[in-house]
């Protein structure tokens, strides 16, 4: 059952920006207006909106900025592609939690459009750690010191962590993407299919060679059509590989490349020539949505090949199923979530290129065998991409996100951090009674950011640590979790702590460093403050070398950076090993990463292994 919803405000493109998601969201908007109150927030030098109804209010990012404060209350959905049109809205989603629309699973490019793309090599370094803990450092050094961009990293990395670490719940349209989301830890994850476009409905099938005639095609000879951006993903020369062959063998057919080229990707015309299709082929460019359904409808079949895929779902594979027409994709991600019968399924191995030219072949020859699948999946696409149902479904999932009045996030690099001014705690200590025989070192540094909604707090002496959280840094004890040190990783109860003040001895982590240290990743949020203090003992046994540089290793492999280190019980020398005694090492970090590295190289026993952590707990409360 529907909650009903008085408000929502959608950040989103319009049209008419050339983008597919704005055109989807468009379609969608007369029917969340009808029973709800519609905001779309678009970026300041977004062009004019055009046809969007008059009760739907648009807000330039800049107008929005000005009123946050009215807006935090209402539930806000974000929709994210891989590419710039959806950049403007990214400094309000890390900082307000909403329902976020994942179009693309693999948001590579949004990421490097924000660090990267305008010089940024730092914050694109930062953003590989981030999504990838040790080894995403790693490959940003590699960028940083030898230029190394490795050609396929865009497509391996997808760079998606803090966006949906940020979201409080998350609308995919396939089971592909919503599995692949789930496996990072977050379970507020919804599968909406991709609607079927209302405005297809105005074309008919029936009027084919009218069509063609409008647009200069021929009416004696199949055509085949590829729609949409000319990228070298949509393995167009393979397609222009398997055409060849089979003009060889004298069966004559036009390929239609329906969309725009991107000629510092691809080049297109010159597999074109290189294939001997010259004649065959006609691209098109940039076409508006009436040209484009009528190229649509004007073909006989289908090609939409996705290869790699970056968990996107093809709206123009939703249109030209919906609209009766055979379509042959590759066989993987969401596009092997169509039912066998609704499409021509290719897997991705040797065998591709031979069974793509003999299945175009048959559809080329075999008209029976391409209706009958294009009715399928017309039937398929009605019963199931009903675009009022998905609105709904919308609107049901923004009715769950919970209401809240002011902006923080639990997403990374938003967290500003505030702390005591040095002599409020020279003075505090002056006036108060420090017990000498305990750590202090921890406190006397500052360490301890202020204002965290909760703390967790571990120490053997705990009563004199909470004692000090209250009394000094204004902690109150009901917003103090106190655990045992062999229970670290069972602390978080439904809820990941944004602050650890964690006090133990070396010895307590001697058997295995790293899941010590894992355990404790586990049970703090991304971008979670941890404040790391190990008694030195005299008598130390372990395999492992644990000095301050080690550590400092095994921090960075379990998905911290380090921003700060103190030796004690007074300040000596970081560049020894040697471990004086009473000697205490605190290490003041930042949650980075879910990625940690079991078996960093300071282990000194063989190979990396990686490993991508999440809370058990949080994907059950979806905290």
């Amino acid at each position: 059952m529907i909650n009903m919803l008085t408000e929502v405000l959608v950040f989103c493109p319009l049209p008419p920006k050339p983008n597919g998601i704005a055109d989807y969201f468009a379609e969608q908007l007369p029917y969340f207006s009808r029973k709800t109150k519609v905001t779309v927030v678009i970026e300041n030098t977004h062009p004019e909106p055009v046809d969007i109804a008059a009760d739907i209010r648009i807000l330039r990012l800049e107008e929005y900025m000005w009123q946050q404060g009215y807006y935090s209350s209402i539930p806000h959905i974000y929709h994210v592609g891989n590419n710039p049109d959806t950049k403007y809205m990214l400094p309000v989603l890390l900082a307000k939690p909403g329902l976020v629309v994942v179009h693309d699973l693999n948001l590579h490019y949004l990421i490097d459009l924000t660090n990267l793309s305008i010089g940024d090599k730092e914050g694109y370094q930062l953003a590989l750690a981030n999504n990838y803990g040790e080894a995403g450092e790693t490959i940003g050094k590699q960028l940083a010191e030898f230029g190394w961009k490795g050609r396929f990293m865009p497509h391996e990395l997808m760079m998606n962590n803090s966006i949906i670490t940020a979201a409080e719940r998350i609308l995919v349209h396939s089971k592909y993407s919503a599995d692949k989301i789930g496996a990072l830890g977050h379970s507020n994850v919804c599968v909406v299919p991709h609607h079927f476009s209302p405005a297809a409905r105005q074309y008919q099938p029936k009027l084919k060679m009218q069509y063609r005639g409008q647009l200069g095609l021929p009416g004696n000879k199949p055509v085949i059509t590829s729609m949409g951006f000319i990228a070298k993903a949509k393995q167009i020369k393979s397609v222009l590989k398997a055409l060849s062959t089979i003009k060889k063998q004298g069966i004559d057919f036009t390929y239609v490349l329906a969309g725009q080229c991107k000629p510092h990707e691809y080049d297109v015309y010159q597999d074109i020539a290189d294939s001997g299709l010259t004649e065959n082929v006609v691209v098109t460019g940039f076409l508006d949505e009436d040209a484009f359904f009528k190229y649509m409808l004007a073909s006989d079949f289908i090609i939409n090949l996705r290869y790699p895929t970056g968990g996107e779902s093809s709206g123009t594979l939703t249109r030209a199923m919906g609209m009766g027409l055979c379509c042959v994709v590759v066989n993987i991600g969401p596009f092997g979530e169509v039912p066998n019968d609704c499409a021509i399924k290719l897997e991705w191995n040797e065998d591709f290129d031979h069974n793509l030219c003999a299945q175009l072949k048959r559809l080329i020859e075999d008209k029976v065998y391409r209706v009958t699948i294009g009715k399928n999946a017309q039937k398929w696409v009605e019963r199931t991409h009903n675009i009022s149902a998905t609105t709904d479904a919308y609107l049901n999932e923004a009715s769950k996100l919970i209401d809240k009045t002011k902006f923080n996030s639990r997403a990374l690099n938003v967290n500003v951090h505030e702390y005591l001014p040095l002599e409020t705690i020279s003075n505090w200590e002056r006036t108060s009674k420090v017990n000498e025989d305990y750590n202090n070192l921890w406190w006397r540094a500052n360490l301890i950011p202020l204002n965290h909604e909760r703390v967790l707090s571990v120490a053997e002496s705990q009563e004199y640590q909470v004692y000090i959280l209250r009394e000094l840094f204004g902690y109150a004890q009901k917003d103090i979790l106190e655990v045992p040190i062999d229970q670290i990783a069972l602390s978080t109860r439904g809820q990941l702590n944004t602050l650890a003040v964690i006090d133990a001895s070396l010895s307590d982590i001697a058997v295995s460093p790293m899941n010590w240290l894992m355990g404790i990743n586990a049970v703090l949020a991304l971008g979670g403050k941890l404040i790391l203090s190990f008694l030195v003992p005299e008598d130390l046994l372990s395999e492992y070398s644990l000095s301050r540089a080690s550590l400092k290793k095994m921090l960075a492999a379990a998905g911290f950076s380090v921003d700060k280190t103190i030796a004690g019980p007074q300040d000596i020398s970081m560049f020894t090993d040697e471990c004086p005694r009473s000697e205490r090492w605190v290490f003041s970090s930042i949650k980075r990463s879910w990625m940690v590295n079991v078996n960093p190289p300071v282990y000194d026993n063989g190979a990396s292994e990686l490993q991508w952590l999440y809370n058990q707990n949080e994907r059950k409360s979806g905290a």
